[in-house]
């Protein structure tokens, strides 16, 4: 709901319970088997947002809520989401989100000429899987501009070389997530859930 009190604006959300996944993963160790379910969950709940024609662009694990008890995930936080369609970023407004640079898609960064689209968030889902299942980011650097060209032009070190329980085939589908060119990754939610 938007209430007004004392003539300022509150928008009041739901509490679904639970925490974000970044917060979760420091003070709880999930089983594969949960963190596969986690991974289905969060591909299924983008699929919804572009049925209803929306990118949402900051996919990390702070936006995405999950309540292990009832088992009911959400993503939040919709603030950098847009309509769907083709939108050249500008590299002045994506520098603005230097916090969520360790998960931005090579296209968000604007040093590249091309357009973002969904599958921008299948780039960050990616990046945001690689953190679930090894415990760290794919990339590491000390400057801003050092991710920008990890997220271009180098791939990571692969996940089940990291995390020995993580078998290869799911390493794949997180290394095909973060391909460097939009029409190598996955060009459905529905793709991603499937595998």
């Amino acid at each position: 709901d938007l209430i007004l009190h004392d003539h300022r604006p509150y928008l009041v959300l739901e509490d679904s319970g639970g925490a974000d996944l970044n917060t979760l993963q420091k003070s709880k160790t999930f089983a594969l088997d949960q963190l596969l379910d986690i991974a289905a969950k969060t591909a299924s709940a983008l699929g919804e947002i572009y049925q209803a024609h929306i990118i949402h662009k900051d996919i990390k694990p702070s936006n995405i809520l999950y309540n292990p008890e009832t088992d009911v995930l959400k993503l939040m936080d919709f603030s950098s989401s847009s309509i769907i369609s083709r939108e050249t970023p500008t590299v002045e407004s994506s520098m603005l989100m230097t916090a969520t640079l360790p998960y931005m898609s090579p296209e968000q960064t604007g040093r590249m000429n091309r357009m973002v689209d969904w599958r921008t968030d299948f780039y960050s889902l990616g990046v945001t899987l690689y953190e679930l299942f090894t415990g760290r980011l794919p990339f590491s650097a000390t400057e801003p501009l050092e991710l920008v060209h990890a997220h271009m032009a180098l791939m990571p070190e692969p996940p089940h070389e990291i995390n020995k329980g993580i078998p290869p085939v799911l390493s794949d589908i997180i290394l095909k997530l973060m391909s460097k060119d939009a029409e190598d990754r996955y060009q459905s939610a529905l793709g991603i859930v499937h595998d």
